[in-house]
């Protein structure tokens, strides 16, 4: 165990915002029990293939319940690369130590807050389109993200209606796309998910004629409580065939598939991660693999995921510690809250379970805009708003530039007490280090009248979108790549040729 140790020496620099949650024995203890679990207890990975896999490392297995030791631990951890590209035709996407936070968008929301016609209704492919469009035009969304899946206006009839939606993404946006989606025998029945996940990355190389390098990468959830599910197992497994990196992620829900204590489910949920990160390496050494949590409490008083709980940032906080323990590259945090309305509530679960993810560093945030109603509600003026939030905490990352010249002790002096420094023009310092919202308001004098002129928050992020939408043009592509797509894309949404 004390070589297991070694590894926190070479922890990210300025990254380590759990320190003030969990301390470096508590760190430790974490760890010693997490050996335990995964060595005699064991994670059931609903898998032939990765039980092969397992065995094959000298792993003891037991039918799909896999035993890892502390040097087959130490062995899949040691190749996974502290950092990744993914490339797509905006270029590539640097995921790791050395890169910012990359913000990628909701998976969900199946419901949609439709302020227009005040109702919530159905998420439909128009929704689908529309959060793609924001997500490419973000100037904070690195990575967009399927959306709204399975709206009730997509076909459902054929064998497989999941590329339809990987379809949409590729039409809408040059950015590299996030696979929030799991293929399952529900969505796709043409036989094995593991080959239909290989067709999905091959999908992506062929539209961007990008053959060599990762195109993609995949949400990988495991099934708490200490399991990893078939069809889960089955998109890890494709992904990494085809070198392309995943997430795994635990969202586990504490008193349910987690014991109740803030330590039992991170212990629990750093066993289970570790064991999928350890598949993807025995399967193919050095791929991208990135532990992730969203792991949240649950409210017992009306069994339901509390995702914007203080609890939820506490324990991701402390998974992150583990995550940063193993030298891996982490995903944490989330813009989540179960406010069903654009309200205060929101607003302040929103923010604070982002800081988590943004002010700890960690290197990608999924649901980062644009969910709440715990991730099955949304709206486009509440993802303009999120984004808001994002803004506001990459302004507060960048912190304070203190050099003697920044001072400004000359002009100090010069206009001495009680003066002022409205005179003359507006330093460039002042413009450079300070961010203006486009949505939020600053304005003083009747609240009455700045309402009456820049109208309610909804109306302002409303008018951000219109905006976004209406100056939005397709990325021009060949027509071979038309022809692709049209191949899959819903009616309605191929392209004319």
């Amino acid at each position: 165990m004390t070589d297991m140790k070694n590894w926190r020496k070479n922890m990210y620099p300025n990254r380590n915002l759990f320190e003030k949650y969990i301390t470096k024995d508590e760190i430790e203890l974490i760890h010693e029990y997490t050996l335990k679990i995964l060595s005699e207890v064991g994670v059931i990975i609903e898998s032939d293939a990765a039980a092969e896999v397992f065995k094959k490392n000298g792993a003891r297995v037991e039918g799909h319940k896999i035993f890892i030791d502390e040097a087959l631990l130490k062995k899949g951890l040691s190749t996974v690369p502290k950092e990744f590209d993914i490339y797509s035709p905006s270029g590539n996407l640097t995921l790791g130590e050395s890169a910012p936070t990359i913000c990628a968008g909701p998976v969900a929301p199946t419901t949609i807050q439709d302020f227009e016609n005040n109702t919530y209704r159905p998420a439909n492919l128009k929704d689908v389109e529309q959060y793609y469009i924001l997500q490419e035009t973000s100037k904070v969304i690195s990575m967009p993200t399927h959306s709204c899946q399975n709206t009730d206006d997509l076909d459902k009839s054929g064998d497989d209606f999941h590329t339809p939606q990987a379809a949409m993404g590729l039409k809408y946006c040059q950015k590299p796309i996030y696979q929030g989606n799991t293929i399952t025998p529900i969505n796709y029945k043409k036989g094995s998910l593991i080959e239909a996940n290989r067709r999905l990355v091959k999908l992506h190389r062929e539209f961007y004629d990008i053959w060599d390098k990762p195109v993609t990468m995949s949400n990988c959830c495991v099934l708490s409580p200490l399991a990893i599910g078939a069809e889960v197992a089955d998109t890890i497994i494709g992904a990494v065939q085809e070198n392309q990196p995943v997430i795994i992620i635990s969202c586990s829900m504490t008193n349910l598939t987690c014991p109740p204590t803030l330590a039992s489910a991170i212990v629990q949920d750093n066993a289970n991660i570790l064991a999928g990160i350890v598949l993807t390496q025995l399967i193919s050494p050095g791929v991208g693999a990135v532990y992730g949590s969203v792991t949240s409490p649950t409210d017992m008083r009306t069994v339901q995921l509390a995702t914007g709980a203080p609890e939820a940032v506490l324990m991701q906080m402390g998974l992150v510690a583990m995550g940063r323990y193993y030298n891996l590259p982490v995903r944490s945090g989330v813009s989540a809250t179960t406010a069903v309305d654009l309200d205060f509530q929101c607003g302040a679960e929103s923010m604070m379970t982002l800081m988590t993810g943004m002010l700890g560093k960690t290197d990608f945030i999924l649901n980062a805009a644009g969910a709440y109603g715990g991730y099955n509600l949304g709206s486009l003026e509440n993802f303009v708003l999120d984004e808001e939030n994002i803004a506001y905490l990459k302004r507060v990352n960048q912190g304070l530039d203190i050099t003697e010249d920044k001072l400004y002790f000359d002009l100090i002096a010069k206009t001495g007490p009680r003066g002022n420094f409205l005179k003359g023009r507006t330093p460039k310092d002042y413009r450079k280090e300070n961010y203006f919202p486009s949505i939020f308001v600053r304005e003083g004098g009747s609240p009455a009248d700045v309402i009456e002129k820049n109208g309610n928050l909804v109306a302002r992020a409303r008018s951000v979108v219109n905006e976004r939408l209406e100056s939005y043009e397709l990325p021009d592509v060949t027509t071979t790549q038309k022809k692709l797509l049209n191949e899959y894309l819903p009616e309605g949404y191929k392209y004319d040729l």
